[in-house]
């Protein structure tokens, strides 16, 4: 008795990412939710961190332990809003999943879809959450006499060695390695469940659901 091999189904990360991008383009207002959702928490992390390294520099207090609970509780409350809007996106692409698993795809490649996904939202809204974070440090540098702008530019391009993590780096760079990674790990993170999900659901259920 003959035996029929058949080869393995291949989706190259550049297809992936292909797929990725149409998916943001074809539904980019609730992405462009999401990932306003991820720059408002990422905002926040570096304008706090930054005005923080202003104050220490002009003689202030500098980074407090509240602080760290005050960033972890809104980054927190960043990752329950990427959760959500991904079962969402799960939700409204039942079909779309369904049509995928009937040509083929496996279950990984699922799950790849949606991370890939995730990391470009985390990305994009990493590097808008710190555009927006550095605007703020340096409004409030310019408008607090005991900061002042020129204190704040030298705490730029300084070191500062309570920043965890990336205390090496001057503060400006070290506050964009920060808010990027943390953006892309966060909205890596809170993807992880409905990716999970959206990976195991059979085709025939997923081609059976109406919205």
């Amino acid at each position: 008795m003959s035996t029929v091999v058949i080869g393995e189904i291949k989706l190259p990360v550049s297809e992936a990412f292909r797929i990725s991008l149409e998916n943001v383009r074809r539904r980019f207002t609730r992405v462009a939710i999401t990932t306003a959702s991820v720059t408002l928490g990422i905002a926040f992390f570096v304008s706090l961190m930054m005005m923080a390294s202003f104050q220490a520099l002009a003689g202030g207090a500098g980074i407090q332990p509240y602080m760290y609970w005050l960033l972890f509780i809104s980054l927190l409350v960043c990752g329950v809003g990427i959760t959500n809007s991904m079962l969402i996106a799960v939700a409204e692409r039942y079909k779309e999943i369904g049509t995928y698993k009937c040509l083929g795809a496996l279950d990984r490649h699922i799950l790849e879809l949606f991370l890939l996904e995730a990391l470009l939202v985390g990305g994009i809204g990493g590097l808008a959450g710190y555009a927006v974070g550095l605007i703020a440090a340096l409004v409030y540098a310019a408008v607090n006499p005991a900061v002042g702008i020129s204190n704040a530019v030298s705490a730029m391009v300084h070191t500062n060695p309570t920043i965890p993590l990336a205390n090496v780096l001057p503060v400006a760079v070290a506050m964009l390695v920060l808010g990027v990674g943390i953006a892309m790990l966060l909205s890596l993170i809170a993807t992880l469940y409905p990716a999970y999900y959206a990976a195991r659901l059979s085709p025939a259920e997923a081609l059976r659901y109406e919205i």
